[in-house]
């Protein structure tokens, strides 16, 4: 049995999460004079490493469940 995983995230959409989860990952990791609470800010950290995933795979099993799809394939003709 062989399990594929569909894209459902455009580009556009794609860009939008890696920003905000780079974003997230610096200000939850990294940059630790922002968030005073520890646990918020370990929160903040993982939640954006989560959508860094999500991002590069161009696959979000809430948008597979709620039935958004994003993702535009370019049909071209010869």
């Amino acid at each position: 049995m062989r399990f594929t995983i569909s894209k459902n995230i455009g580009r556009v959409d794609q860009l939008i999460r890696l920003s905000i989860s780079l974003s997230m990952i610096y200000f939850g990791f990294i940059n630790l004079g922002l968030i005073d609470d520890e646990f918020s800010a370990t929160l903040i950290g993982i939640f954006g490493s989560l959508n860094l995933i999500v991002a590069l795979v161009q696959f979000c099993p809430l948008y597979a469940a709620v039935g958004i799809n994003t993702y535009c394939q370019s049909s071209s003709k010869n």
